[in-house]
């Protein structure tokens, strides 16, 4: 039945998990997860899922059934998939007879008050490596704590060992755990006594050829109330590159700000800059040295972080990160973070850098939503070459909405990015609602290559039929080149 094994998932916290973990210091919480599979292919997939314990016994093997071409289906996993054990953590392995790819929230359950939410995205076999870097991790920095679910997904055993850098790029703790195949361990920053509480870090995940890894990482807020509520997802990376392309940066945006952590993952020290666009206007920012294994990055509400020329610069914009003097051992990664801290307070996402590899004239986003349980998405997307890009973007409702598209849109270099909120999307749905729509988008593109993002969170000052949802409803993954 299997074309291909496609989805490595990493996945966490499934089916009432109880406060505290079972296994390290989760934040306080019963904690579920959702998986959204994209069929990338015309024809009908059929997907099974297999869901291994941290031990790498088999919890359960789960028939999904099937998903249209070109279409996605969601499973909440307290209430669509039965027999898993309660509580449960763990892992799984998404496999189908045509290309597929997949998002994994982890989330507290709805109606939770307040609300938490991180969206991670499956990783592919291929995309699984032997090393992993992960840029941004915290112990009991300023409230925030942080952990990292590390996946074997060779057929055998392996000792994996973990590296972790200060601020300065000081390797300063090595960690050896061994994980089952198919299994995934937690190695929690949190409870991490070898950590000095009070700082940020970064991390190096080593397996080897037989034994490729699959990460994410979460990093989150005290949670004490709706204020303090960010819980942020986002996959470790294997490869880096000495470009790396950032669809979505905020900067005093209706009181969202965005940081960065690029990554030096080569052996040679280096320098990054950063080239910001905003409105058609471009501003630029060269980072201090940065050695290997150390993570730097601006926040961009701390006016004193970026430089002068942007201290009047407010919106939503994009940026591109370039090797200064590139060689062969000088290679980057990056994440971007976005949260607000004011108003509604306590929500925030993090994605991943794209690489020029990672590119495509055509994305796939698994989920996208216009006032769809008083939920609403954003896509954004970014060319990476030179020259100009025209695109269309396709709706693929799962639900009882039909399918359109929207076209015109064009890329420049001068303005390289375009962001849709959704239930402003022209001809989304008959009438002025655009409400109800939950589906799969996929962006062609012809001319320059893209990358991009999609996000959603709970909008009350669109959609008031459900009443106020307070906390972190906010979730951001990137899109899926095909």
């Amino acid at each position: 039945m299997k074309k291909m094994l496609m989805i490595v998932a990493i996945i966490l916290s499934l089916v009432a998990m109880h406060p505290r973990g079972i296994v390290c210091a989760f934040p306080g919480g019963t904690w579920v997860s959702g998986v959204t599979v994209a069929n990338l292919e015309s024809g009908e997939a059929t997907v099974h899922i297999d869901f291994y314990k941290q031990d790498g016994t088999l919890a359960l093997s789960f028939d999904g059934g099937t998903i249209p071409g070109n279409g996605s289906r969601t499973w909440y996993l307290p209430s669509h998939i039965s027999g898993l054990p309660s509580p449960f953590i763990g892992s799984a392995v998404v496999s189908s007879d045509k290309q597929i790819a997949a998002i994994v929230n982890t989330q507290l359950p709805s109606g939770s008050n307040p609300m938490r939410v991180g969206t991670s995205t499956g990783v592919g076999s291929a995309q699984a490596s032997p090393i992993v870097y992960a840029p941004h991790l915290m112990r009991g920095y300023y409230g925030w704590n942080s952990y990292c679910a590390v996946q074997n997904t060779g057929s055998s055993a392996v000792t994996v060992e973990a590296s972790y850098y200060n601020a300065s790029g000081s390797q300063v703790l090595t960690r050896t755990q061994t994980i089952q195949p198919y299994a995934m361990y937690v190695f929690d920053q949190e409870t991490e006594t070898g950590l000095a509480s009070g700082q940020w870090y970064s991390a190096r995940f080593k397996g080897d050829s037989e034994h490729p890894l699959a990460v994410v990482c979460n990093f989150y807020n005290s949670g004490g109330d709706a204020t303090t509520a960010q819980f942020h997802s986002y996959n470790g990376m294997g490869v880096g590159g000495q470009t790396l392309f950032l669809p979505r940066v905020v900067k005093d945006y209706y009181y969202y700000q965005s940081g960065l952590k690029i990554q030096n993952i080569g052996t040679e020290v280096l320098s990054v800059t950063v080239t910001y666009y905003f409105g058609g206007n471009q501003y630029t920012q060269v980072s201090p040295d940065i050695g290997p294994g150390q993570a730097w990055g601006p926040y961009m509400g701390a006016p004193a972080q970026l430089p002068p020329s942007m201290a009047t610069v407010s919106g939503s914009g994009s940026a591109v990160v370039e090797v200064n003097n590139p060689t062969p051992n000088k290679l980057i990664i990056g994440i971007v973070n976005e949260d607000n801290r004011v108003n509604p307070a306590g929500r925030g996402v993090t994605y991943e850098a794209a690489l020029p590899s990672d590119a495509s004239n055509t994305l796939i986003f698994p989920q996208v939503t216009s006032e769809y349980y008083g939920y609403s998405s954003g896509i954004q997307i970014q060319k990476v070459e030179s020259g100009v890009s025209n695109c269309t973007l396709s709706f693929s409702a799962s639900g009882s909405v039909g399918a359109f598209q929207m076209t015109g849109i064009t890329l420049t270099d001068t303005n390289p990015s375009y962001s849709l909120f959704a239930p402003n999307a022209t001809g989304m749905i008959p009438g002025p609602a655009n409400d109800n729509y939950n589906g799969a988008v996929t962006v062609n593109c012809t001319g320059a290559k893209i990358v991009g993002i999609a996000n959603l969170s709970f909008r009350y000052d669109r959609d008031t039929r459900y009443g106020n949802i307070l906390g972190d409803t906010f979730t951001t993954a990137r899109g899926i080149a095909k």
